[in-house]
């Protein structure tokens, strides 16, 4: 009795073992998320701007970088996938929670379900609000992508910043030398023919 028992539990597992892989190997294979996701839709849209004669976005503010991919991560929550977070608030109010309190104009575009960066941007460029805030009076973007039960999520910030202080001292001085350097040439020139008048 004991045998029959012990033979029967090792067939019960074989049997649940081989119902786990022809189960697993019958799903569809997820969606991974492409590696340098992220980094290549920046490319594909500064391709895009160059196309329209606009200057490229920079992809150097961290803060944004990480709004992007936090509202890339709230999408799958989003039935309707509106520009509203999961708690109903308003998209942008992502910039605060990550820093980012002082700007110009900020957009958005988000998509689901594209399994490549080219695939989303071509979608976006294809739709004229999209279309819109990759080809806007932009100056940086953060680009988030995250995978969901087998689906990708996409998002990108868009942010026409202001520039801060220290980049206005700095302006300033480069624009003071610069408007100085004929009156310092002015003066060198007369210290030189007084020098070789004596």
């Amino acid at each position: 009795m004991k045998t029959k028992h012990c033979q029967l539990l090792r067939l019960l597992a074989v049997l649940t073992a081989l119902a786990l892989l022809v189960g697993v190997a019958s799903l569809p294979a997820a969606a991974a998320v492409p590696q340098n996701a992220a980094a290549e839709v920046v490319r594909l849209v500064n391709e895009e701007r160059a196309k329209a004669g606009l200057s490229a976005l920079a992809n150097n503010y961290d803060a944004l970088s990480r709004a992007a991919q936090i509202r890339a991560e709230e999408l799958p929550y989003r039935i309707d996938q509106t520009h509203q977070r999961p708690d109903g608030r308003e998209c942008f109010t992502v910039l605060e929670e990550c820093g980012i309190t002082s700007y110009r104009a900020a957009g958005e575009n988000i998509a689901a379900g594209q399994k490549t960066p080219q695939e989303v941007v071509n979608d976006w460029m294809s739709s004229p609000g999209h279309r819109a805030n990759i080809l806007g009076n932009f100056n940086s973007i953060g680009v988030g992508v995250t995978e969901s039960n087998g689906r990708l999520y996409w998002s990108q910030e868009f942010l026409q910043r202001r520039i801060s202080l220290d980049g206005l001292a700095t302006i300033g001085g480069f624009l003071i030398s610069l408007f100085s350097l004929p009156f310092r040439w002015l003066a060198n020139l007369f210290q030189w023919f007084a020098a070789r008048g004596k």
